[in-house]
């Protein structure tokens, strides 16, 4: 069974979705994680933030999903990406569990004047950047430093986007972040255009999609899932993942076969991942003497940190489990990370690089069958020659094609052949 592989962006393989008035607060707005916070208009406070992650209120009152917390202006990330005006926000989600929490995301507005019914959004979901807080996009230079994210998002807002990429929970903001975890970040991914809206109002419209590479794509399936449930007063009109990670449960063997410490490191970042929704999953007890030492590192650091420190020590084994205690962690992955267990009402697009090592195409072969069985339109794009991190460009002009489709409401042929 194939697994997800995915590379540091450092690698030349590399990696890896009638509103308040806030006019005054937008032009008020100018970034440890307990703080009272100054207040804004509307009673959205202004967003204090470090290059170490965002101060969250200490009493934060639940709220709907969506609902502002704080916001301020993010000149710098909207000059990296050619945006025409930026926010770093904070706003309400829920956890798997159904407890409020706070999460933090980016929106990114067009160049020029919003058409008359605002510009359409697309929700990016952002691939893997690490667990500590600093590795959040909206803080981390080129969104999570990652190039290929950067022109990811560049070509939405070219295509007079709106762009609102959410950093999932416990990226920027506290607890252990979902790494993997499809419905907690989808859910986080969903709430954050519920929240530009709020923010934004007139200029941006009901219509909206999502789109994701890698981590980001496997995280686009999940919203194309929930998206029309938890937010039913949008439009949301589908999905563009690019190959997207999937198969997880194939990780723990792929790993431990292989020895990569880049498969090394995400199965670190894995099982990190679980233990955020699972209280049974302790990371520590499971690892090697010599893994555990890197431990650090995993949780303080982004992702090119952690691979670094998995090719300098050289880790023959990474666990020091039995093999049932493997199975289960297998099955929860598969359980918490596949993309492939409900269906999609809106169409799909998968794009898919034959050369890609990181992400193989005979595995997402295989997500795109089982996407179909499931009843999901989807149209499966493979590109020959390009690899993991050249998919993104060279794939732009059949995504772009296909966003402008579905904005026009237009029926996007599906590679799914019809039940008989």
């Amino acid at each position: 069974m194939q697994t997800v592989l995915m590379r540091p962006r450092t690698q030349p393989r590399a990696l890896l979705v009638a509103a308040l008035a806030c006019s005054a607060l937008l032009s008020g707005c100018s970034g440890g994680h307990s703080s009272s916070g100054t207040r804004a208009a509307g009673g959205v406070g202004t967003l204090q933030a470090t290059s170490a992650g965002y101060e969250v209120p200490a009493r934060l009152a639940p709220a709907a999903p969506g609902t502002l917390i704080a916001v301020r202006d993010a000149a710098a990330q909207a000059r990296r990406v050619g945006a025409g005006r930026a926010w770093q926000m904070l706003y309400h989600s829920t956890s798997l569990s159904g407890h409020d929490i706070a999460v933090s995301g980016l929106v990114l507005l067009p160049k020029g004047v919003p058409p008359a019914h605002g510009w359409p959004v697309a929700a990016w979901a952002h691939g893997t950047t690490g667990l500590a807080d600093q590795c959040a996009p909206s803080i981390a230079t080129d969104l999570g430093h990652d190039s290929s994210a950067v022109r990811e998002v560049g070509a939405l807002l070219l295509q007079n986007l709106a762009v609102v990429a959410s950093d999932y929970p416990g990226l920027g903001t506290p607890g252990v972040h979902t790494y993997l975890i499809g419905q907690a970040d989808a859910r986080a991914v969903i709430d954050s255009v519920t929240a530009a809206h709020s923010l934004l109002g007139t200029r941006v419209s009901a219509s909206w999609i999502t789109v994701g590479h890698s981590e980001g794509g496997q995280t686009a399936l999940f919203v194309a899932q929930a998206a029309d449930q938890r937010a039913p007063r949008l439009n949301f009109l589908g999905t563009v993942a690019l190959a997207p990670a999937s198969t997880l449960n194939a990780l723990i063997p792929f790993a431990e076969g292989t020895k990569d410490p880049v498969e090394q490191a995400y199965l670190v970042y894995a099982l990190e991942g679980l233990s955020a929704v699972d209280a049974n999953v302790h990371v520590e007890p499971l690892l090697t003497p010599q893994a555990r030492a890197l431990l650090p590192v995993t949780t303080k650091g982004c992702i090119d940190d952690i691979v670094n420190d998995f090719t300098s020590k050289h880790v023959n084994r990474l666990l020091d489990t039995d093999s049932a205690t493997k199975d289960r962690l297998s099955r929860a992955l598969a359980h918490y990370d596949n993309p492939d267990q409900m269906g999609a009402v809106e169409p799909i697009l998968i794009t898919q690089g034959i050369a890609d090592r990181d992400v193989p195409a005979i595995a997402t072969q295989a997500l795109v069958t089982r996407l179909c069985a499931l009843g999901d339109r989807v149209e499966y794009r493979l590109y020959a020659g390009l690899d993991h991190n050249n998919l993104v460009a060279g794939s732009q002009g059949v995504i772009t094609d296909w966003i402008t489709a579905r904005l026009a409401h237009d029926a996007p042929p599906t590679t799914c052949k019809p039940t008989p």
